[in-house]
């Protein structure tokens, strides 16, 4: 049973996910769309839809189905993180591994400078 808190886990349709993954261009930038808005929405931004439920999955379902929310080029380009991981540390595109330690700390650390210049930008 769903409580709306938008953590639990969600079960789509193959067609209906499918149909996302079209929408935001990839998997991976689904999840990233998706936990943006929940949090959004968790903070009391307004759904841009009207639907019976108050499961913020659902809403953000179908906010992203309508065409109502989609990554902004900021979000697009956190998107890419473990992949900026993985050049730093030297492993190809065609491996999947894990990256750890120091690598993913730098890569975290110009992640955080971006995000707070964007938020702070100063006048220069």
């Amino acid at each position: 049973m769903s409580t709306g808190s938008g953590m639990e886990a969600l079960v789509l349709d193959v067609d209906i996910e499918d149909q996302l993954v079209l929408k935001t261009g990839g998997k991976l930038q689904l999840t990233a769309l998706m936990q943006k808005r929940i949090v959004e929405l968790k903070r009391g931004a307004r759904p841009l839809v009207e639907i019976d439920s108050n499961d913020l999955q659902e809403i953000v379902i179908q906010e992203i189905l309508q065409d109502k929310v989609e990554l902004g080029e900021l979000e697009v380009a956190e998107t890419s993180f473990l992949a900026d991981a993985r050049k730093l540390s030297g492993e190809g595109d065609s491996e999947e591994k894990e990256v750890y330690g120091s690598d993913l700390k730098k890569v975290k650390e110009e992640r955080i400078k971006e995000l707070s210049q964007f938020l702070n930008p100063t006048n220069e």
